[in-house]
């Protein structure tokens, strides 16, 4: 008897463990397999519904035959031949998804790194599985709230309404002072006059002052008018609401992504432009954040585009974006980015600020004809690697001597035809 109670336990112990050892998901490592699916299967599928390039795997482990383990790791490892060896489900996969061929992953992740993708998959985090269906039900009405700027109000039509109003007022109360005063002293009533006569009475009583006031008003206007025209068109600072509220700090510093990858006319031409929704779509497929407010205008990218998360398509109607324009030289002003950028080698912050540290596009700089002209006398010329201006730099060091730090002011860049037609 003793021996059986030594032993029952042992045996059944031992058969646990078997069990354990046998099941594929043992010891996996859902973490480590978080990461691999980021790094290899991130960009074609969501753990989501939605579709990218390839099914949203939401629920797949109860939609592939059992057991799920076996199967999933057979078609990571090698879809093509998975299919080829007649597997029914394996071809209605691929039958169902336009034929797309998976990458083979076989000799580029070991059966432990299969295994800990597969467990990821059968526990994904719960607030990543939650982010698809909160962007698709936002995608059909979030996306169609277009933020509108809001007009300054009237202060100069506000201020001249008040005085209006105070002028009536006072004149009313004089005039009833005068009456009471009259009925006291049982003189004749005041002659009732209207506000330009008694004006014309003023002036006609205290010219000088008249006078004064006059020259005074003029030359507040004239300095009011100087200013207000060397001001036209400069906004500083300026930064209206967008109908999707891009940050330039989540893109260019968290992120790292370049200016010219949205920007890419910058480098070739004379508009840097607004970049497309294309090139938004070109991430956003797959990455639809897990920030509230982040995938709210993710949801409006979708809603202009037309594109369905869970589909995989652009299957809905498309709704063209409004941009509010932020940066606006006049007609008669040239610029040119190509030029700037490629030739002059300046960086994009030089005009338009740190634009990393941004949550709304804005106007960093002047950009006024002053402000052009004094970048053209301090910036030295970059006389390295552009082989087309070699001839004019072997001049211009011949004339100025190879000391001197040539500016662009030096190149003829104060000409007024060099940035006015």
């Amino acid at each position: 008897m003793t021996t059986k109670r030594i032993h029952l336990p042992a045996r059944f112990i031992l058969l646990i463990l078997l069990l354990l050892f046998r099941n594929p998901l043992f010891a996996t490592n859902t973490q480590e397999g978080a990461k691999l699916f980021k790094v290899n299967c991130g960009m074609c599928h969501s753990i989501g519904s939605n579709k990218i390039i390839g099914p949203g795997l939401e629920g797949v482990t109860d939609r592939v035959p059992s057991p799920y383990e076996d199967w999933m790791a057979k078609w990571i490892k090698n879809n093509v031949g998975f299919r080829k060896s007649g597997n029914a489900y394996a071809n209605q996969v691929f039958n169902d998804n336009n034929s797309t061929t998976m990458p083979v992953f076989e000799g580029i992740l070991n059966d432990a790194q299969i295994k800990n993708i597969i467990a990821y998959l059968a526990n994904p985090p719960k607030a990543d599985a939650a982010i698809t269906k909160e962007i698709q039900a936002a995608s059909g009405t979030a996306g169609a709230e277009q933020v509108k700027t809001t007009k300054k109000p009237w202060i100069w039509l506000i201020v001249v309404g008040v005085l209006a109003i105070a002028t009536v007022v006072l004149r009313t109360v004089r005039k009833t002072l005068q009456l009471v005063l009259s009925e006291k002293q049982h003189s004749a009533p005041p002659i009732d006059t209207n506000i330009w006569k008694d004006f014309k009475r003023w002036i006609y009583n205290n010219k000088t002052k008249f006078a004064l006031v006059c020259i005074s008003i003029f030359t507040l206007l004239s300095l009011y008018g100087w200013e207000y025209m060397w001001g036209i068109d400069v906004n500083q600072g300026y930064h209206p609401s967008q109908p999707i509220n891009f940050i330039h700090k989540v893109h260019a510093d968290d992120n790292g992504i370049a200016c010219l990858y949205c920007h890419s006319g910058a480098e070739k031409g004379k508009v840097a432009g607004i970049p497309t929704l294309n090139v938004c779509m070109n991430c956003h497929k797959g990455i639809q954040g897990t920030n509230p407010e982040y995938q709210k205008e993710i949801a409006k990218i979708y809603y202009a585009t037309g594109w369905d998360p869970v589909k995989g398509d652009y299957t809905n109607p498309q709704h063209p974006i409004e941009w509010n324009r932020v940066h606006s030289l006049p007609d008669f002003a040239y610029f040119n980015h190509a030029q700037h950028v490629i030739i002059g080698k300046i960086a994009c912050q030089k005009c338009h600020g740190d634009c990393s540290s941004f949550t709304t596009n804005q106007q960093a700089a002047t950009l006024t004809m002053g402000w052009c002209i004094n970048c053209h006398r301090e910036t030295p010329v970059q006389m390295e690697g552009n082989g087309y201006y070699t001839h004019l730099h072997q001049a211009i060091d011949k004339k100025f001597g190879a000391d001197k730090k040539i500016t662009e002011a030096d190149m003829g860049g104060l000409e007024c035809g060099k940035c006015h037609y």
